[in-house]
């Protein structure tokens, strides 16, 4: 595929986005509804089709949720606040932000959307945020809202080449977005460059009541005597050969910074995301639906489920993750978040020991 991206430090008007998208949507299948973009706006925003926006259908991809009407979400509101934001449509996304299957999903497919494409060539895309990951590459707008639980903005972010920035959990509210894990999930932003990020992100930052991990955004002054970063790398992957051939610019540019640079293997820490994202959905998916949902979409994880099994013929690539979390066996309350602060724990420690090991003031990772 010729390479269709647009350059991240070319202006973009208006016009030029809505020529864009009606050329080249139909290819890359990055957007799933959109407006003619306001020219008196500075900043063009897409949003995640799992966020909700008033005026626009909210799927997370699925044609069981493809009726749904939310409201804004917090976060939305927030954003509101913005004059010079345009929220003018919504992106796809890899299909319930990749809680079906782990065969094809992670790659962007989603049956309302179908599959994602990279506008740069023939190169993954990503998940779950890949519509607004390509959008934003494609000059479809400015920025694009999107969501991670595991990876879902860096990883698209990272393959299609544009600035992604997900926060610390809690810092922006989950509130009116279709949940995958209430232990995980985390919405931000994807940019065509970090000023854009940075204004949208400070906007969408506020204290939810009703969102039960909120904190304040504080800011605080740091100072290194030195920079040395270290790299934990996966060489079964081919991490090391990406380090030396796609990514040298970038470690061209950290060492013109004044950073040290370092790499070691990457340790093996096995972490228990599939048992805890199984528990969550389960619950914050039946949560959610209980309280958005119409006579027209299911009530419950279950029916959700039930309504998948209904049309296999749409599901060629199978549903057993669903499958899977539905099997599970029941975990309580106390015995998921004892689990989940386990696993932040193990994650911390694991930063923790690096730094200390190898005298780091940082360090890096190229996967999960």
């Amino acid at each position: 595929m010729a390479d269709l991206s647009f350059p991240l430090d070319k202006p973009l008007s208006s016009l030029g986005i809505k020529s864009r998208l009606l050329h080249l949507n139909g290819m890359l299948h990055a957007v799933r509804k959109w407006k003619d973009p306001q020219a008196d706006k500075a900043i063009h925003l897409l949003v995640k089709d799992n966020i909700g926006v008033a005026g626009f259908p909210t799927s997370a991809g699925s044609y069981a949720l493809k009726d749904l009407e939310l409201p804004d979400a917090f976060c939305i509101q927030r954003l509101r606040r913005n004059p010079n934001i345009d929220f003018f449509g919504k992106t796809h996304l890899t299909e319930l932000a990749g809680f079906v299957t782990s065969n094809v999903l992670p790659y962007g497919y989603s049956e309302l959307g179908g599959f994602g494409r990279n506008p740069h060539g023939n190169f993954p895309c990503g998940g779950s945020s890949s519509g607004s990951a390509i959008a934003v590459a494609a000059g479809f707008c400015d920025a694009a809202l999107g969501t991670e639980t595991r990876g879902s903005l860096m990883i698209p972010g990272f393959r299609n080449g544009v600035f992604s920035f997900k926060p610390s959990r809690g810092l922006v509210s989950r509130t009116g977005i279709i949940p995958l894990s209430s232990s995980f999930d985390a919405p931000g932003v994807l940019a065509r460059n970090p000023e854009i990020l940075r204004e949208v992100f400070l906007f969408m930052v506020g204290v939810d009541p009703e969102d039960d991990q909120p904190f304040e955004l504080t800011k605080t002054e740091s100072s290194f005597s030195r920079k040395r970063i270290v790299f934990c790398v996966n060489r079964k992957l081919g991490e090391m050969e990406m380090l030396q051939t796609k990514l040298h610019p970038f470690l061209s540019q950290l060492k013109l910074k004044g950073f040290e640079i370092a790499f070691i293997d990457l340790p093996e820490v096995v972490f228990d995301y599939k048992t805890i994202s199984s528990a969550d959905i389960r619950s914050d998916m039946t949560c959610f639906l209980q309280r958005f949902g119409s006579d027209n979409e299911p009530r419950s994880f279950e029916e959700l489920v039930e309504r998948y099994r209904e049309r296999p013929h749409a599901h060629l690539y199978g549903m057993e993750r669903l499958e899977d979390a539905l099997a599970m066996p029941q975990i309580t309350k106390p015995d998921l978040k004892k689990l989940v602060q386990e696993n932040v724990a193990k994650a911390r420690n694991l930063i923790d020991d690096i730094l200390a090991h190898y005298d780091a003031d940082f360090v890096g990772f190229l996967n999960f």
